[in-house]
């Protein structure tokens, strides 16, 4: 019915406006459209701010697999990179199904691959046992009246549901070892495992020693990117004035102003980088600074203010930094002891 709300998820390279028509006509109030992984990194980061890092989205669903790297920088996500094949769980159910109609054939002296029927039957069995060994050691294969009244009754192990599936997690493997490889530069802070798929343990096993490193979250994967299409919904409706403010460009990204440089603070010796190159604008932050009365902001090695403070042993002296999208920059520096505030007022700069 018209008038519902709803979240759709947009893979990198989709045709968003056809996804969106499409919405539309079915009578869906569409508020943004998202890539997936960026819908599950919603879903975990909603509740406190992320860490800047990367962090590397898989996801296998049932009939396709992706990885994407993902850079968090002052909470904003761009995807460095994006890769999808066509592999999933599906390869799962046709190595089972395989294992249960050599089984049958083998009993029965028949080929029940060549019914359609009843391979539909097996491959449905097949599914539903891959599902079970998710979360269990043993599941049971019952099918009555497979092939000519011939009944199917089996019970699968997990590790023997583990040897049938062996050359699809080694496929698996493979596509996710390329991506590691090529990016062997970057740390990968966390490991977000996405789609039903990624429920199997096998398989989440795999991915979680090529990232040793790195902290693997599987939590809930068949539900995450529908709850942070759901979590971003809910926050852009709060904010009706934002919705629709930042356009995708063709090529799915969108434009937003960066600062040009790091922005640093010397304190005599000591040097604090407060805010990182290509940092999203507005921006804002407050850092700890040692002692000392002189205090210079920099950009790209540059002064770009300076300002004296009284000071004493007792000091804890802090610098509030606050930067708009033209680049320009508000800083307090607060003394807690003697609670005096210095005001600085930086411009921004030509051609911002």
């Amino acid at each position: 019915s018209s008038g519902i709300n709803a979240e759709w998820t947009l893979r990198p390279g989709e045709f968003k406006n056809t996804i969106k028509k499409c919405a539309i006509s079915a009578g869906f109030h569409v508020q943004d459209l998202i890539p997936e992984s960026i819908a599950a990194l919603l879903s975990l980061d909603s509740a406190t701010p992320p860490s800047d890092g990367y962090t590397a989205v898989v996801r296998v669903g049932g009939s396709s697999m992706s990885l994407t790297v993902v850079r968090v920088l002052a909470g904003m996500y761009s995807v460095v990179d994006y890769i999808e094949e066509k592999l999933g769980g599906n390869l799962f159910d046709r190595s089972v199904g395989k294992f249960l109609c050599d089984d049958f054939n083998r009993k029965n002296k028949c080929k029940v691959e060549e019914n359609p029927r009843s391979y539909s039957k097996v491959l449905k069995a097949s599914k539903a046992a891959k599902h079970n060994l998710s979360t269990m050691n043993t599941a049971e294969c019952n099918i009555e009246s497979l092939f000519d009244g011939m009944d199917l009754i089996a019970n699968l192990s997990r590790p023997r549901f583990e040897t049938l599936i062996q050359n699809d997690l080694n496929k698996i493997k493979e596509i996710v070892q390329n991506m590691v490889t090529k990016h062997n530069t970057l740390t990968m802070n966390r490991v977000v495992l996405t789609g039903g798929t990624c429920k199997v343990p096998k398989v989440q096993s795999i991915i979680s020693h090529l990232f040793p490193n790195s902290t693997v979250i599987n939590q809930t994967p068949d539900e995450i990117i529908s709850l942070g299409a759901a979590t971003h919904a809910g926050m852009i409706s709060k904010f009706p004035s934002v919705s629709g403010k930042a356009e995708l460009e063709a090529n799915s990204t969108v434009g937003i102003p960066l600062t040009p440089s790091d922005i640093e603070v010397r304190v005599g010796d000591n040097v604090t980088r407060a805010v990182a190159k290509n940092t999203p604008l507005p921006f804002k932050t407050e850092i700890e600074l040692p002692e000392g009365n002189v205090i210079v902001i920099e950009a790209a090695g540059k002064c770009i203010a300076k300002a004296e403070v009284a000071g004493s042993d007792d000091s804890k002296v802090s610098l509030h930094i606050e930067i708009q999208e033209d680049c320009s920059i508000e800083a307090i520096i607060k003394d807690s002891f003697t609670n005096e505030r210095t005001a600085v007022h930086i411009p921004a700069p030509s051609g911002a």
